[in-house]
């Protein structure tokens, strides 16, 4: 086990005092948190906080809304929570107490949730506040509203009066930007996934099932102090591998295949995400090592490249460039615009509290920030797959390999593997 990590004193009120500088005056915000989701009937899956409530507050609370806002110059905090009645109690578990809420959360002002009414008259009719800001939800094709979207909905009806806008130019541009702690608890998330890759690649043979690769993932991130991975683990034999969000995993590996991993756990909300592709008999065939080889290499260009100034759409223009070449020499493309048959997505995005976080491709890097590197080519008339990804951290003149220690070289791959062989 790795020694646990804590938050230091502050941070949270830290991060919402980064917020409210930026807040207008008369405006308020809403946060809230992740609900229990259904699974089937009467059982759940397991509970996952919502980022940016859980970046406001560090509270692992349900149902609960954070509300703050400014009038005549000063900011106003307040917790809502739901408070359980004694005999849930004995079912669900014990009420978070006010003291750790205000200890965690640096929030003094703490109520329950069935105030929020009350609260809501006082700051629209009372203090005559128009604007809100909440935050938007990114996918389009939500079949279920949010609970963010209900809440917004019922202001509506309720208040007529008021503008709802996004708050997520402000907190996206504040989340970007990673603080010493916050790049810690990646840092452990990619340490814990480390030892389940290292448990993984010694496990590999001919027959080994997707499924399984997974497990031995998962039980490693357990293992080492992940609550659960940072997303579906994809386990990606053969022509799977060339599926980019493959996520079925029920296949058993064939004895010349590659497994293409792209895994990551997640440590107190932070995650990790983390590709490797290897060769279930312990050796790559000619064709495969060629392939790794033209992967491998993008990677590294991508890394000699992103630095402070240099957006996520220009490492990938540097990716394409050295994809291309490596296929052109291997007379398998003729024009740039063949490549999209064999690599078709970026090269990086944001890594935080959520694994595609928060940050535009556009926006140039600044210091601080986590961004994946992750090359791939997929040639499916070879059944061949291969990606690697790694986490990488933005420094001042360029950036650092979080990830460095996970072998990555084919050879150190064929060497690691076979000799648990010999």
């Amino acid at each position: 086990m790795f020694k646990e990590i804590h938050f230091p004193e502050g941070f949270f009120s830290n991060n919402r005092k980064k917020l409210t500088e930026k807040l207008e005056e008369k405006t308020v915000i809403f946060i809230l948190s992740s609900l229990d989701m259904i699974k089937n009937r009467d059982t759940h899956y397991r509970f996952r906080q919502d980022s940016n409530y859980f970046y406001l507050t560090g509270l692992e609370l349900k149902r609960s809304v954070l509300a703050v806002y400014k009038y005549n110059g000063k900011v106003y905090e307040t917790l809502f929570r739901k408070v359980l009645d004694p005999t849930l109690e004995k079912w669900v578990g014990r009420n978070v107490s006010v003291e750790d809420i205000k200890r965690t959360s640096g929030i003094s002002d703490i109520r329950d949730i069935n105030d929020l009414d009350d609260y809501l008259s006082n700051v629209f009719s009372g203090i005559g506040i128009e604007k809100v800001l909440m935050y938007n939800e990114t996918s389009t094709d939500l079949l279920v509203p949010t609970y963010t979207q209900v809440f917004a909905s019922k202001l509506r009806m309720r208040f007529a009066f008021i503008t709802i806008k996004a708050v997520n130019p402000i907190l996206d541009e504040i989340r970007k930007i990673k603080s010493e702690c916050e790049i810690a608890m990646i840092k452990r998330a990619i340490e814990i996934t480390t030892k389940g890759l290292e448990d993984l690649i010694h496990s590999l043979y001919p027959g080994i099932s997707e499924n399984e690769c997974e497990g031995i993932l998962i039980k490693n991130y357990i293992k080492y102090g992940s609550v659960q991975p940072a997303f579906q683990t994809i386990a990606a034999s053969g022509a799977n591998a060339t599926v980019l969000h493959y996520e079925d995993n029920d296949q058993v590996t064939g004895k010349n295949d590659l497994i293409l991993i792209d895994t990551g756990s997640e440590y107190k909300n932070y995650a990790s995400d983390i590709t490797r592709t290897y060769p279930v008999s312990g050796k790559f065939t000619s064709d495969q090592k060629k392939f790794y080889n033209i992967v491998l290499k993008a990677s590294k260009e991508v890394m000699k490249k992103a630095k402070p100034g240099v957006t996520l759409a220009q490492l990938q223009d540097v990716t394409k460039e050295v994809l291309f070449k490596g296929l052109f020499d291997m007379k398998m493309v003729k024009e740039k615009s063949d490549l999209t048959k064999y690599y078709y997505h970026g090269v990086s995005h944001f890594l935080g509290l959520d694994t595609h976080d928060v940050g535009s491709y556009q926006t140039p890097l600044e210091k601080n920030c986590v961004i994946t590197v992750e090359p791939g080519l997929y040639i499916a008339e070879k059944k061949i797959g291969i990606r690697l990804e790694n986490d990488v951290l933005i420094t001042d003149k360029g950036c650092r390999n979080l990830s460095e220690s996970i072998p990555i070289e084919a050879d150190e791959i064929e060497d690691i593997m076979n000799r648990k062989k010999r």
